[in-house]
């Protein structure tokens, strides 16, 4: 055998070599590139794509919504603790375009949530997703009105006067005075009105109470005797 026929025979051994070891390492490649989507447990068809939250003015509930490049029916896992995803919502049936509500949630509360479609689920590296609720958890409470009271007496706290409408109810009367006095108020002693003639009016106060009815010619009467 020839030194040619020999280095002929090298050169192809060595193709060959070459050739097989490049299957090996693309197929290796292949390979490790399924095992980790397998064990990643996420598929790209199926992944979230667009994720946006919206919560309604009151905070009380929210809307979730992305898309995905194959049909699927996915459910929002959701809680108030990362560790703690105890609710769920689901999509009506399968899409492309998810859109799924959350309701009776608290207002100004932060919310975690992860995307499941069947055994796959999708966040953010292993961190749920989050959003927070319109409107405040605690609001402040509404101060109540502060009433003053107003005095009923009008003139000096000591003297009750006559002809002062001290209970406001726009008549001038004997129980002005009743209401000057309850009030802490002194009603003054009264000068009576003369009686003028020996004749008693029926429109003259004869006993200066402010008023004149049937008490004044009553006064005048006994003023007389």
């Amino acid at each position: 055998m020839s030194l040619a026929t020999i280095k002929e025979k090298v050169n192809i051994k060595t193709v060959v070599i070459l050739a097989v070891l490049l299957v090996v390492i693309v197929l290796g490649v292949i390979g490790i590139k399924s095992i980790q989507t397998f064990m990643s447990g996420a598929t790209s068809d199926f992944e979230p794509v667009g994720i946006a939250v919206l919560s309604s003015a009151d905070g009380s509930s929210a809307t979730i919504s992305w898309s995905s490049d194959k049909e699927s029916l996915a459910k929002i896992e959701y809680g108030t603790a990362a560790a703690s995803l105890v609710l769920m919502a689901a999509d009506s049936a399968s899409t492309l375009n998810h859109k799924i509500s959350l309701s009776s949630l608290r207002p100004g509360t932060t919310y975690y949530y992860r995307i499941r479609v069947g055994d796959e689920v999708f966040d953010n590296s292993g961190i749920p997703y989050t959003f927070k609720t319109k409107g405040d958890s605690n609001p402040s409470p509404t101060p109540s009105p502060v009433v003053t009271a107003v005095p009923l007496v009008s003139s000096s706290p000591q003297d009750c006067k006559t002809g002062v409408d001290y209970n406001k109810d726009g008549v001038v009367n004997a129980l002005d005075l009743v209401e000057c006095r309850k009030n802490g108020g002194n009603v003054l002693a009264s000068t009576p009105t003369p009686v003028s003639s020996g004749v008693c009016s029926d429109n003259i106060d004869y006993n200066s109470d402010g008023i004149v009815n049937s008490l004044d010619k009553l006064n005048c009467l006994q003023s007389l005797n």
